[in-house]
C-alpha cells in the first residue's frame, strides 16, 4: 500500500501512538476519526509500523476470528492476524506474571503450533496437510487486550482497528508440547479455563471453533501475501477455544486441556 503523504502521516501517527502504548502498557486517547483505517490494507500498514516502532523481536504470530461462525458474529470479514512479541512470550506450563504488563486484559485458551522448519513464501498456497509434519503442537493461553477504545463505531471500524492494534494481542504462554495430537477432534475437545473461584469459561465448540491446522495454513498464506515468511522456532496460535476471562492482581488462572496438558498462571 502506498498512501498519499497526508494519509501516510495520519496512519503513521496512529501506529506510533499504539506502539508507545504497547511499550508503556497504557491506552491511547482516541483514535481520532481520521486515523481509523479505511481498509484492511491500511490496517496492516498501521500494524506493521506499530511493530517497527516497538522494535522488539517476535516469537511468532497469532490469528483470531478463525471460524466462519465467529467472524459472522463479531463482524469480521476475514481472519485477524497479529504478532507475538518475544518479551511477552512465556514458555512452560507454570508461570508467575506481573500484572502491570497486562492492563485491562483477559485470558483465553488456544491451540498452538511451533515450526520445526522454515516455511518459505511460494507461489502455491500452503495447505494443512503440507504443514502437518512440520510442526509440534502446544496448548496455549493468550493474554488479550487492546490499546484503544472505540465508542459508537461500526463493527467494520472495530474490526479494522483491532487489526491495526496488533490483532488485540498482548502476550502468550505456551505449555509443553503434546505429541499425539494428529487424531484429536479439536473442534469438540473440551477445555476447562477457570480464573480463581469463578465459574469455568464457556467453550467455543463445533462451528464456533476452527480446525487449527487449517487456520495456520490460512495465516501462512495471508502473511505470504504481505511478503512475510515464518521461520523455524516460530509459534502460531490459532484463535480462542474458550470465552475470554478477566483477571486481577492476585488471580490464579488454571487452563486444563485434558490429555493435552495444563497451564497455570499467577498474576502478581
Amino acid at each position: 500500500m502506498n498512501p498519499d503523504s497526508n494519509r501516510f502521516k495520519q496512519l503513521e501517527s496512529l501506529a506510533k501512538k499504539l506502539g508507545q502504548a504497547w511499550i508503556e502498557n497504557t491506552m491511547i486517547e482516541g483514535p481520532n476519526d481520521f486515523e481509523i483505517p479505511h481498509s484492511r490494507e491500511e490496517a496492516y500498514f498501521v500494524q506493521d509500523h506499530m511493530a517497527k516502532f516497538i522494535g522488539k523481536d517476535i516469537s511468532g504470530w497469532k490469528v483470531g476470528a478463525t471460524s466462519a461462525k465467529m467472524r459472522e458474529l463479531d463482524g469480521h470479514d476475514d481472519v485477524i492476524p497479529g504478532r507475538i512479541f518475544s518479551p511477552v512470550t512465556f514458555l512452560g506450563p507454570i508461570q508467575k506474571l506481573h500484572i502491570n504488563q497486562f492492563p485491562n486484559a483477559r485470558v483465553e485458551t488456544e491451540f498452538a503450533f511451533r515450526l520445526n522448519e522454515d516455511i518459505p513464501i511460494r507461489d502455491q498456497n500452503w495447505t494443512a496437510s503440507d504443514l502437518e509434519n512440520k510442526v509440534s503442537m502446544h496448548p496455549a493461553v493468550e493474554i488479550i487486550g487492546n490499546r484503544h477504545q472505540l465508542d459508537n463505531a461500526t463493527k467494520a471500524e472495530k474490526s479494522l482497528m483491532t487489526i491495526a492494534d496488533n490483532g488485540g494481542g498482548i502476550g502468550f504462554v505456551f505449555g509443553s508440547a503434546f505429541h499425539d495430537w494428529k487424531n484429536l477432534n479439536f473442534r469438540n475437545h473440551s477445555i476447562c479455563l477457570q480464573v480463581d473461584d469463578n465459574p469455568a469459561a464457556e467453550n467455543f465448540l463445533g462451528d464456533m471453533r476452527c480446525q487449527p491446522l487449517e487456520a495456520m495454513a490460512n495465516l501462512v498464506n495471508h502473511l505470504s501475501s504481505r511478503d512475510i515468511s515464518l521461520r523455524k522456532g516460530d509459534f502460531v496460535s490459532t484463535g480462542a477455544a474458550t470465552v475470554p476471562q478477566p483477571f486481577i492482581k492476585g488471580s490464579c488462572v488454571n487452563a486444563n486441556f485434558g490429555i493435552i496438558g495444563n497451564i497455570q498462571l499467577t498474576f502478581v
